[in-house]
């Protein structure tokens, strides 16, 4: 394995995302236990690499890249989260993996989950009042 020291070339949306973590970005899963943790990253974004039609060897490593994305998350904040997921971007790198992959994963873990609550799991409602029901079938008349 190569030197964990050099520096892996971040795409622009990777930089914004880490300067958006650095400048207090909200982490909603930072306390979660591990469970809820890893079931947020399995619901968001473990269905694109499963797939994606790589090898599976390849889609394991993607997992475990994933799990240590969830670990981070729930247990660091701010300019130290932005620091270990840069630090974590350049290992798998030299583990072998793509870093364009890693670092849109990344962004993707970000994005899905900014604004997740991981201790309650109460329904959104996207339309309307939260008080008010759903009609049973909107295109109808009520």
């Amino acid at each position: 394995m190569e030197d964990l020291s050099k520096p892996v070339a971040l795409n622009h949306e990777m930089v914004e995302t880490l300067d958006q973590l650095r400048a207090g970005a909200e982490n909603a899963l930072y306390g979660a236990s591990p469970e809820q943790a890893e079931e947020l990253f399995k619901k968001h974004l473990a269905p694109m690499v499963v797939g994606s039609g790589m090898p599976t060897l390849q889609v394991i490593h993607y997992q475990w890249f994933l799990r240590e994305l969830a670990r981070l998350w729930r247990t660091r904040m701010g300019r130290d989260l932005a620091f270990h997921l840069e630090l974590t971007i350049r290992k798998w790198v030299n583990l072998g993996l793509e870093p364009r992959t890693l670092q849109f994963l990344v962004c993707e873990a970000h994005q899905r989950l900014k604004g997740q609550d991981s201790t309650t799991k109460a329904p959104s409602h996207e339309a309307g009042d939260p008080g008010t029901p759903e009609p049973v079938n909107p295109g109808t008349p009520s």
